[in-house]
């Protein structure tokens, strides 16, 4: 538990504020030290876009901050920039691995190692803002917005961004480099923003502020541009205009840092694979680039949710007859999908005797039958059990199990330690004991009665430590027995501590 944590300021990365609480406790030379304290963990590593160990984190912060793995994501991390645009069971998969100590397939789980557009390789900041930090708050930290990827320029002070040499990856996997370390140039290199880039600056914000945790997914978006195309005008004969579409772009977006990503390639161009079926998550950069041009109009925020409002997990069929527009099925299938979930007990039958209910089927039955088929009311199961468990039994059986295989794993001598976890797995049914632990009162007893804590564990060690020297010969020495037991220096308690001079005097 952390007495002592650096309060965070605005668009700030965790990564700094960890930096931050390095440099205020002093000990900025000792890196391992810093993730132990902060993050019960030596293996957490420095992660400036999408850390992991927030669990860890949020429980370490109770006295001094009492906030939410929720709360870190939205405001300190640049999660809220990537989630919109994945799948659900990408979204949901990236966050539980921030939550966990393990995390490190976050990049993997989110797109962002696949993507053609790179992160910056190191941390980037203004010099304005850095002068100004320091003389509101007499220190600089890193903010979020000047770390992401192709953004290079700050709106606030219309000029370029600049290299720091903190590498945003380095090699030293637990190191913590606040932006005070940085030896500010008094030169600042001032640009002539156009106002569509300080537009696309500000949907950046918007998206770094937002609380949409749940990917919308590939379908959803597949219907946006798809409907999106046809506001503009951009249909001929069901037929995206995609050349149109890449002229209307390179247009807005020409004579600015962004005029490169609008490089026509017949072969694989990214804006015309967003206005196709979307087999994969694209770059939250595409999507602010196509939308900061073509519906500046709409707010990020309004935005996510009209994606949001679009039917789930349906795609638009290729080609239609010229009497049906993709706007038809977008209109047709979100009317049916609403239905779904305002009559969630009800069946094709009674849906189809509601108000416009029997028109909006018979619709979808002439003109999109297979995706009606897939998105019937589903049939009703009967989720009661077959039989009722009795858990009064089965925590007696479980009891009795564990003292009669208990004697036999507590006399190996160099036996792992015995977590609850480890236990549990030596009885009948390990998976369903754990997830009812609740209800299984005596076994939870059991548990808690003969597991072996941390110091327990490194007593143990210390007393085979002793006994593997005085077989050896070897003169007890109070470093040839932490060796021996692999113990650390910072971990040894009192009690250890007394264990030791035991052994010695011994």
């Amino acid at each position: 538990m952390l007495g002592y944590f650096p309060v965070p300021y605005q668009d700030e990365l965790l990564y700094s504020m960890v930096a931050r609480y390095a440099q205020h406790t002093g000990l900025i030379g000792n890196q391992k030290s810093i993730v132990r304290e902060v993050f019960s963990s030596p293996t957490a590593v420095a992660v400036p876009d999408l850390p992991s160990h927030l669990s860890s984190l949020v429980n370490n912060l109770q006295l001094v901050w009492p906030t939410s793995v929720e709360e870190l994501i939205k405001s300190f991390t640049l999660a809220p920039v990537y989630l919109p645009f994945l799948s659900q069971q990408q979204a949901s998969k990236t966050i539980s691995s921030m939550r966990s100590d393990s995390g490190g397939d976050i990049h993997t789980r989110s797109g962002i190692a696949a993507s053609a557009i790179k992160q910056q390789k190191y941390f980037r900041y203004c010099p304005q803002c850095l002068k100004e930090q320091q003389m509101e708050f007499g220190e600089c930290y890193w903010r979020r917005i000047h770390q992401l990827p192709a953004l290079g320029f700050c709106s606030n002070h219309s000029c370029l961004l600049e290299y720091s040499p903190i590498s945003f990856h380095p090699r030293e996997k637990h190191l913590f480099v606040a932006a005070n370390e940085i030896k500010l140039d008094s030169s600042i290199r001032h640009i002539a923003l156009r106002d569509i880039e300080g537009a696309l600056h500000d949907r950046y914000e918007q998206l770094l502020q937002a609380s949409q945790f749940k990917g919308l997914g590939c379908n959803r978006w597949t219907l946006f541009y798809r409907n999106l195309a046809v506001e503009l005008g951009l249909v001929k004969k069901s037929r995206v205009c995609h050349q149109e579409i890449h002229r209307l772009l390179k247009r807005k977006w020409a004579g600015t840092t962004f005029e490169d990503q609008f490089n026509y390639s017949e072969n694989n161009y990214w804006l015309t694979n967003l206005f196709r079926k979307h087999r994969k998550s694209f770059h939250p950069l595409r999507h602010l680039l196509v939308t900061t041009a073509l519906v500046s109009e709409l707010s990020v925020t309004k935005l996510l949710e009209k994606v949001r409002r679009l039917p789930e997990g349906v795609l638009v069929p290729s080609h239609f007859s010229k009497k049906v527009t993709v706007q038809n099925v977008a209109e047709y299938r979100y009317s049916w999908v609403d239905m779904l979930k305002r009559h969630p007990s009800a069946g094709v039958k009674e849906l189809r005797s509601t108000e416009r209910g029997g028109a909006i089927y018979a619709w979808l039955y002439r003109n999109d039958k297979s995706w009606l088929m897939s998105n019937r009311p589903k049939r009703k199961v009967n989720s009661q059990s077959h039989y009722a468990v009795n858990y009064r039994d089965w925590d007696a059986k479980n009891v009795a199990h564990l003292e009669s295989v208990y004697e036999v794993m507590a006399n190996v001598r160099n036996r792992p330690r015995l977590t609850r976890t480890r236990i549990i797995k030596e009885l009948p049914r390990s998976n369903s004991v754990e997830k009812h632990l609740p209800d299984l009162p005596a076994t939870s007893q059991w548990l808690t009665e003969h597991e072996e804590s941390v110091e327990d564990f490194q007593l143990r060690r210390l007393r085979i430590a002793y006994e593997q020297m005085k077989s050896n010969d070897l003169e007890v020495k109070r470093w040839r027995l932490l060796r021996t037991a692999a113990i650390r220096e910072e971990l040894v308690t009192p009690k250890i501590e007394a264990e030791i001079r035991r052994l010695e005097q011994s």
